[in-house]
């Protein structure tokens, strides 16, 4: 019970730690009329410090794994390939029959978003498309996963799919868009799942990112 309150706590550290760096960037925005100097500067540390902290949790991942989720394969299978292919489609009919009924204004984490790309886009558009997803993944699939629950797959995926909803809203603010919850909370479920199917990260990282990258890059 002690061990599980430990790592309650330390996921928790994890994710603000994850979420400081982005904190801090949008902070900087907030200067008063900053030359490209100072943009390329902050940017690229900003980068840097993502980058850091992405290697050091992957290094943390890479040393919890429970006996549920070890694999000696070393490239994927057909099988794996199949569930990848399915995680996306799924994906793809969550989006396509969420967004139209999401609000346009009022939900947080979308207006941070937005504002991040405004003041700093291509730095926020890497970090959106290919660190985000990838620190994401880290914490509420490959230690949320192995940390609680690793032998009940149902319960690890359905308690992996709240908490990374949740954790993409503002349940305080008055202006919760209960649609862009429920999004997130299958999105979360599609990932856990292809994730508990087929025990390599590196497959729900690649679908993280084609979710976040696509739009972005397409302007949806």
């Amino acid at each position: 019970m002690i061990r599980q309150i430990e790592r309650t706590i330390l996921l928790i550290l994890l994710f603000i730690g994850e979420q400081l760096p982005s904190a801090g960037l949008q902070l900087a925005g907030q200067t008063q009329q900053f030359g490209t100097g100072f943009w390329w500067l902050v940017g690229s540390l900003f980068l840097l410090i993502m980058l850091l902290i992405t290697v050091l949790y992957w290094q943390l991942y890479r040393h919890t794994l429970a006996p549920a989720y070890q694999t000696t394969r070393r490239r994927l299978q057909k099988k794996d390939y199949g569930w990848f292919g399915l995680g996306f489609v799924a994906m793809v009919i969550v989006n396509a029959s969420t967004l139209p009924f999401m609000q346009q204004s009022g939900n947080t984490n979308v207006d941070n978003i937005s504002t991040l790309m405004t003041l700093f886009g291509v730095f926020t558009l890497i970090y959106l498309a290919i660190l985000g997803p990838i620190l994401e993944e880290i914490i509420f699939r490959g230690l949320l996963m192995n940390w609680f629950f690793s032998t009940r797959p149902a319960v690890a995926i359905g308690v992996s799919a709240i908490v990374f909803g949740t954790m993409h809203v503002n349940l305080f603010g008055g202006q919760l868009d209960l649609v862009y919850w429920l999004s997130k909370i299958l999105l979360g479920g599609i990932l856990a799942t292809v994730y508990w199917r087929t025990k390599r990260l590196k497959t729900t990282i690649w679908l993280h990112i084609l979710n976040n990258a696509l739009p972005l890059v397409l302007g949806i």
